[in-house]
Parts: C-alpha cells; sequence; structure tokens
C-alpha cells in the first residue's frame, strides 16, 4: 500500500501534468520525493525527471530532455517488481514514447499512462488503536498534510476519556491524556 504523502503527490503532479504545466508538475512529484522512501522515492524521481524532461523540451532544450528521460528509465531499474503503488511498466512505455517522439522530432503530447490508478482525491491515514482508558478500538483518521510529525486529543467514542495522539513516520502512539 503507498503511503498517503506518495498519494497526495502523485495526484497533485498528475493534474498539473495532464494541464500541461511541467515545471509545477515537477515541484509537486517533488515535494512528495522528499519526504518519501525507498521505492516510493524513486518513482517520484521518475516523475521528477520526466517533467523536467517535458518542460526542457518546451525551452527548445531537447539533448537535455533527453538526458533527463535516460535517468528517469534508469530510476526505473531499481524499483522492485512487487512495487505497489503504480503500474510500472506502463510508466515506463510513457517515458519511452515521450523519448521517442522528441528524437523523432515528431510533436511531442505525453500522455499519463491510462494503468496508472488515480488514487483519492483526499487520502486519509485509516488506523485502529485501543483506548488506553478502557481498552475500546478507536478509528483514527489522520490527514496527509498531518501524517507525519501531528499531535492532538481525541476522546474516545465509548468511555469519552481523552487521549493524546501522535503521528510518526514509525507507526501512531496513543496514551492517556493524563499519564
Amino acid at each position: 500500500m503507498a503511503s498517503p504523502a506518495f498519494e497526495v503527490s502523485l495526484q497533485a503532479g498528475r493534474r498539473l501534468f495532464e494541464a500541461g504545466a511541467f515545471h509545477a508538475a515537477h515541484e509537486a512529484f517533488e515535494d512528495g520525493w522528499r519526504v518519501v522512501r525507498g521505492d516510493e522515492k524513486r518513482v517520484l524521481q521518475v516523475f521528477v525527471l520526466w517533467v523536467a524532461a517535458l518542460h526542457q523540451h518546451t525551452q527548445g532544450r531537447g539533448g537535455g530532455a533527453r538526458r533527463l528521460l535516460a535517468r528517469a528509465l534508469e530510476r526505473l531499474t531499481a524499483v522492485a517488481e512487487a512495487f505497489d503503488g503504480v503500474d510500472l511498466d506502463s510508466l515506463k512505455s510513457a517515458v519511452i514514447d515521450t523519448w521517442g517522439q522528441i528524437v523523432s522530432g515528431d510533436e511531442v503530447r505525453p500522455v499519463w499512462p491510462a494503468e496508472l490508478r488515480a488514487g483519492p482525491a483526499l487520502v486519509s491515514l485509516f488506523h485502529e488503536a485501543p483506548c488506553p482508558t478502557c481498552g475500546e478500538p478507536m478509528a483514527l483518521s489522520i490527514a496527509p498534510e498531518d501524517a507525519d510529525g501531528a499531535s492532538y486529543i481525541e476522546d474516545c467514542g465509548v468511555c469519552c476519556r481523552p487521549s493524546a495522539i501522535s503521528v510518526s513516520r514509525d507507526g501512531v502512539t496513543v496514551r492517556r491524556l493524563d499519564a
């Protein structure tokens, strides 16, 4: 399952990509790239390089665009085949199609790979934890922008006692407010 930061970055970048705003899409993909790790980081770097190449091409820098596309394809080879976030074959095909259009001198019309999932417009991290007072399960929904470093108070739906919730990359911690 993909992280919320990956999903949000992918969606924001996709909207800008489809609008032809390649420089802005670069920034959106890079925002996610800065906070994710592992294969998610490598995949977002492919998107960063792809849209940077498209931006270079629109600026008349075909050589720079080809070099960036080559780097994007190199990054894809390092991603595990079992990556659960995007269809890697579809992404590779889309980058190669862009490369071919640039090399042949054809009009460059990049297309978002149809097989890449759109993902939800708004992503939440759902977590269930036992209430530290009564032990009943508490269903927590955390917005992606709060998914790392958030702290807040949540009342148990059963005993109505407040709990301190802390969110980090390592997980969610729920403790009694008076502890």
